[in-house]
């Protein structure tokens, strides 16, 4: 394959200007970031004039011309479907973060993410009703039938073929679906840990002072039910699971001198999490 076909050319929108060695340009890490995040950030530009950005579920389909295209759902007559359903720009981004990295000052601090952030700089988004139904003989239904399968599996593989399908004629009346079609795209990978600069590096008393390193720490659902009244007792199936803090190579402060926001990041980090999962119902 040539380099045209595996990588996205840099262009101004896409080209990572900040830490510029983290970028990656190549479809395969990109597309492997876009389906293992749970959640995609749309932003777009609405009716009004305004600008938008919402967290959806979406699917991406790779087809065997080498293009590739982000699937979005949503109520027909919801504001993102309105306003992107005659063909508009739109970045979507999704991002994995495993942690936080720890550094000798604030300013080197930093997420820890495997990879860490795509940026899919869209050019057009397609409805339906135009270039999406092409591929299937103009048959509107079946294209639209196709990219809810692919969201719905993308959730959870195989669900699709195991619930109550097809959608009846209302449910399929009241959703709308988009294909975006991915014009340019990067990703910016952060797979180090602790870095500080040369001067901080040479400061003894610093290091002897400040813990470094990376702390971890993800939510996960436990159980095989989960419902969101379940969030307001402490029966709720969610769960942080927070790893044992992994120092970095130069980090000298060990054993009962790890200070305390150190060793209480889990609880602190869960008590966060319940707070906002509470807030939000």
């Amino acid at each position: 394959m040539s380099n045209e076909e595996t990588h996205f050319d840099k262009e101004s929108l896409n080209t990572v200007q900040r830490y510029k060695h983290r970028a990656a340009y190549d479809r395969k890490t990109i597309y492997s970031i876009a389906r293992a995040a749970p959640v995609l950030h749309v932003a777009f530009i609405c009716d009004e004039g305004l600008p938008q950005c919402i967290p959806m579920v979406g699917a991406l389909e790779e087809i065997e011309d080498g293009e590739a295209f982000v699937y979005l759902h949503g109520s027909s007559v919801s504001r993102f479907i309105k306003s992107n359903d005659g063909g508009s720009q739109m970045c979507i981004t999704a991002t994995l973060v495993d942690g936080y990295i720890l550094s000798l000052t604030p300013y080197s601090h930093d997420v820890f993410p495997i990879p860490s952030n795509l940026l899919l700089l869209v050019d057009k988004v397609a409805n339906l009703q135009l270039l999406f139904a092409e591929s299937y003989d103009g048959d509107t239904e079946a294209a639209k039938l196709n990219a809810l399968k692919l969201i719905t599996n993308a959730v959870c593989p195989d669900r699709w073929e195991n619930s109550r399908v097809p959608p009846t004629a209302a449910e399929l009346k009241s959703t709308g679906v988009l294909r975006v079609r991915i014009e340019s795209a990067s990703a910016k990978i952060n797979s180090g840990g602790s870095s500080d600069n040369a001067t901080d590096m040479a400061n003894e008393d610093l290091k002897a002072r400040v813990w470094t390193g990376v702390l971890y720490a993800f939510s996960i659902f436990l159980g095989t039910t989960f419902d969101l009244r379940n969030l307001l007792f402490p029966s709720s199936p969610i769960r942080t699971v927070t790893l044992s803090p992994q120092p970095s190579e130069y980090n000298q402060l060990v054993g009962a001198k790890v200070p305390e926001h150190v060793t209480n990041f889990g609880a602190v980090f869960a008590e966060r999490l319940e707070a906002g999962t509470q807030a939000g119902l």
